[in-house]
């Protein structure tokens, strides 16, 4: 009789299995691979490193241009971009009724002079009054003082450049009636410009104290101005003041830096760029510099680094705390000691205990 085909697969099952049984033993879950990665090591020198504070280029001098008087613009014989020297005319009012009134105010102290003198004469007569004659004095100086308001009025229908500095813009059209104080242009200086940055309490904190003009000269020493359009060509600047009471949003104080463009550029405002500060030596900052890549967002949203463990050869999740960003780098603040050894490349694909090398340039 022959076997069934049911008895045949179990027995053929038995016998896999019983070879199974014999073989090798199971082998273990493959390892990972320890994977080069670049390190970089936070050393004495990150201690002292440059600070950065962003910021925009202001001139020093700047107005907005308005006359004291209303009327209509009947010149503006400057153009945008040009430069003008102190006193030079940028804008005229019609000054006709500016002129009758000056007339008028004229025909008004004549009069009242004329009108002293016959008080004047009456009064050595004695036929008038001490009375009389000191309204004719007043009168007289009443009348001299709207001479010299509408005189003045007649001079405020011309608009002149207060100092040596760029038309930078024109806000009102030819002929245009405006109003006193209306701003016309903007008048700004060319020779000197200056940079204000905001700098965070933690570093303010940590900054040298300001006791006398030599504290001033050692760090404006340390000081410098980097444009954004010339990177290469730090400029020599100055602190020119600075705010002792922090803002009370942003908790940060005001300095404000000021400048020579380079000869040669053409430096305007509103060109972008930082003002880099040196640390003196032997300061401490308010924490160390690592390169932005290096740091990772947890799932929550918390900073956090890869710390190279030199005993095991792996890389442990670390919580770090930041600060400022000062271009490819960032300021942690806490988390992080001089020594440690960080990953900044494939920070995205490892993992805590995940084995690694220094990778080799």
């Amino acid at each position: 009789m022959k076997p069934s085909k049911r008895l045949i697969r179990a027995a053929s099952l038995c016998l896999a299995l019983a070879l199974a049984g014999c073989g090798e033993p199971e082998r273990e879950a493959a390892q990972p691979v320890s994977r080069p990665v670049k390190l970089f090591t936070l050393g004495e020198t990150e201690a002292a490193r440059t600070l950065r504070f962003p910021g925009s280029v202001s001139a020093v001098k700047q107005s907005d241009m308005a006359f004291e008087v209303s009327g209509r613009i009947i010149d503006i014989p400057v153009t945008e971009g040009q430069r003008v020297e102190a006193g030079t005319v940028l804008a005229r009012l019609d000054p006709r009724d500016y002129e009758a009134e000056r007339d008028r105010a004229r025909a008004e102290r004549n009069a009242a002079q004329v009108e002293l003198k016959r008080y004047e004469a009456a009064f050595k007569a004695r036929a008038v009054a001490a009375q009389e004659l000191d309204r004719a004095r007043r009168n007289l100086a009443v009348a001299e003082a709207n001479l010299r308001q509408a005189t003045k009025a007649i001079e405020d229908t011309v608009l002149r450049a207060p100092f040596v500095g760029r038309v930078a813009r024109k806000l009102v059209e030819d002929f245009a009636n405006v109003q006193a104080k209306q701003p016309v242009l903007i008048l700004q200086s060319d020779d000197a410009m200056e940079m204000r940055v905001q700098v965070p309490e933690a570093l303010w904190i940590r900054s040298q104290r300001v006791d006398s003009a030599a504290d001033i000269e050692e760090i404006n020493s340390q000081i410098r101005v980097v444009l954004s359009s010339l990177p290469d060509q730090p400029i020599a600047a100055r602190i020119t003041a600075f705010a002792s009471m922090a803002d009370p949003v942003t908790r940060t104080f005001r300095v404000t830096v000021g400048f020579e463009p380079p000869a040669g550029s053409s430096v305007s405002p509103g060109m972008t760029g930082h003002v880099a500060y040196d640390l003196p030596a032997g300061t401490a900052s308010a924490g160390l510099h690592v390169p932005v890549d290096a740091v990772v967002a947890a799932p929550d949203n918390t900073p956090f680094v890869w710390l190279f463990d030199a005993q095991s050869s792996t890389v442990k999740q670390h919580p770090v705390t930041l600060g400022e960003l000062s271009g490819d780098s960032v300021l942690v603040t806490s988390g992080l000691a001089v020594g440690d050894r960080i990953a900044v490349s494939g920070v995205h694909t490892l993992s805590d205990g995940f084995p690694v090398h220094a990778l080799e340039d």
